[in-house]
Parts: structure tokens; C-alpha cells; sequence
């Protein structure tokens, strides 16, 4: 299989143009000693709230601990890179600990186990992603569950951006296209398989195939590559089901575009969440953030809206397969 797409490659990336920050933070940041005795408080305090899979996460080569005076941005707590301090280019994913350990009398201090636990998480399901991502991908409740969230989540802004998500048969038909953009252009499923679109057929509600043909040509070009932006997407978005043209004169406040749309979204979610609208791995985060009860993003929106069975399918699935991948 191809590589997955990373961060780096989606559109939301290139637009808060972070790169440079996050090189400097990575350049900077001091390491945490894991395999000191000043860190075994810590080491019990994960063990005490969280199980032996993420404990295993905590101590493992592919992750790194940082500490640093002002950390970095909520959308980059925890990513997965090139060591830029290695030799060899070696990917690790990357935690920052900024105001959850201390160092203090030579001892480290978790003082936030919750959100570490949510850290290690989220840095578990970058491993496994990609190094393992079939795991991922072809299992069908994390898939089903993820469409399902995602897609709630989605009409959920739109709602409020007041796309017409209530006249006709409006609702199922962006359902279908969202299930599709999920499992295509966030999860990676493979475009020449049959599953992405019967899954969104399904999940959808949409009876007749040829509707779902239709919309899913409307859309093709999109999803061609599995790598497609949010911003290509969403404009197709607005102009099937918002007669909506760049060139149509409408002044640019009435229009939905993806700065409208995101800022509605972090307003809604949280800032740290917008990467999730591009890429699997912070899409996930969105969801075992909740599922941990850390309360990093706005959590109590995000259940009502994507509810409680779905995030915590979602999560014991992916503990799951981790337990049997990681």
C-alpha cells in the first residue's frame, strides 16, 4: 500500500503554515528521559488510570516526550515526523508534555494524567496508522462508527452556516458525499473498492443507486487520488447543494467557503480540531479525546452532537485493534 497521507499534505496544513513553528519546537524542546528513575512517578501514575497498551506506548523508541517553556500549537500536541535530530530519517511520533510533567528536585511529575493518557492515545493510533494502516482501514466498525461521527459532526456546522440540510431529500444526499469524502479522503480507504460507496449508501439512507451514482460522479474528482483537499471538496459542496459559483457575485460573507466553515467548526469543536476535517489520525484524536474525558476540545458539544455509543464503539474498537497491532 501507498503511503498515507500525512499532515503535511492536506490543505489545512498549508493555510495555518505552521511548519516553521513546529521545526523550531522540535529543535528546541528539551527530551524527556524515560528511562531515568526520576520518570518512574509518572510511569505509575499511567499505570494506575490508563491500561498495559498505553503504558507500552509511554516507553516505547517510536515516542518521544518534549518539554518546553511555551509548548506549541493545540492542533500539534501530539504528531508524527521525521526526527529532525536523528541521522538516519527515522519517523517518531511526537508528545508535547508543556504543562502536564514538570521537572522538579530531579524528579518528573505528571500533573495531567487524563490528557497524557489522551496523548498517548492519540500517538498509539499514529503507529499503528502508519505502519499498520490495513488495520485501520478494513475494519468495519471503526469505519462505520468513524462515517457515522464524522458525518453528524459535519451537519452539524453546515446547520449552522444555514446550508439547506432540511428541504427535500437534502439531508441523506450530503450524508452520502460526506461518508464518501471520510472514508476516501480522511480514512485512505482505496477509491477502486466497492465499500466506500456501499457503506455510504447505506449509512446514508439513500435507496436508490442511481442517486447514489449520480452524486458519486458529481463528486469523482475529488476523490480520484484519495488525497483531495478540504477546500476542493467543500466547494464542490456548495455548489450542488448551494447553486453556489466563485464567479457568481455573491458577496463572500454569504458564500460557504473554508474560512466561513472553520471557524464555525473550532467555534463549535475546539481549535485543536480542525486537522481532523483532512487527516485520519487527528480525526480520531477528536473522538478518544472525548472517549478519555480529558476535556481538551469542547467535549460536551461533540458528544451531544456525534453521541456517546458511536465515540465509545469507536474507541474500545480502536484499543482493539491496537491491543492486537501496536
Amino acid at each position: 500500500m501507498e503511503e498515507m497521507k500525512k499532515i503535511s499534505d492536506s490543505y489545512m496544513y498549508g493555510v495555518i503554515n505552521y511548519g516553521k513553528n513546529i521545526f523550531d519546537f522540535l529543535m528546541s524542546a528539551e527530551r524527556v528521559d524515560t528511562k531515568s528513575d526520576a520518570f518512574a512517578d509518572v510511569i505509575y501514575a499511567v499505570k494506575k488510570q490508563a491500561n498495559t497498551l498505553l503504558l507500552k506506548v509511554l516507553l516505547s523508541e517510536k515516542v518521544v516526550l518534549l518539554m518546553h517553556p511555551k509548548g506549541v500549537s493545540r492542533a500539534f500536541k501530539v504528531i508524527y515526523c521525521k526526527d529532525i535530530k536523528e541521522k538516519r530519517t527515522k519517523r517518531r511520533v511526537f508528545i508535547d508534555c508543556t504543562g502536564v510533567i514538570s521537572f522538579e528536585n530531579g524528579i518528573y511529575t505528571c500533573k495531567k494524567v487524563g490528557t497524557l493518557v489522551s496523548y498517548l492515545t492519540t500517538a498509539m493510533t499514529y503507529i499503528m496508522y502508519y505502519e499498520k494502516p490495513n488495520a485501520i482501514i478494513n475494519n468495519n466498525t471503526l469505519t462505520k462508527t468513524g462515517v457515522n461521527i464524522f458525518v453528524d459532526l459535519m451537519l452539524y456546522v453546515l446547520g449552522y452556516l444555514k446550508a439547506p440540510i432540511s428541504f427535500n431529500d437534502n439531508k441523506e444526499k450530503m450524508s452520502f458525499v460526506l461518508a464518501e469524502y471520510y472514508q476516501l479522503c480522511i480514512l485512505g480507504a482505496d477509491s477502486r473498492s466497492e465499500t466506500p460507496f456501499n457503506i455510504a449508501k447505506q449509512i446514508s439512507g439513500i435507496t436508490a443507486k442511481n442517486t447514489c451514482d449520480y452524486l458519486h460522479t458529481l463528486f469523482s474528482f475529488t476523490f480520484d487520488d484519495g488525497k483531495c483537499n478540504f477546500n476542493d471538496f467543500l466547494k464542490k459542496f456548495a455548489e450542488v447543494f448551494l447553486d453556489q459559483k466563485e464567479d457568481d457575485g455573491r458577496p463572500a460573507k454569504n458564500k460557504l467557503t473554508v474560512d466561513s466553515f472553520s471557524q464555525r467548526w473550532m467555534y463549535a469543536y475546539g481549535p485543536g480540531t480542525i486537522l481532523g476535517l483532512e487527516c485520519f489520525v487527528p480525526f480520531s484524536q477528536i473522538v478518544t479525546d472525548c472517549a478519555n474525558g480529558a476535556y481538551l476540545n469542547q467535549q460536551n458539544t461533540i458528544e451531544k452532537v456525534a453521541g456517546a455509543k458511536n465515540i465509545t464503539s469507536f474507541y474500545n474498537e480502536l484499543l482493539k485493534v491496537g491491543s492486537e497491532n501496536a
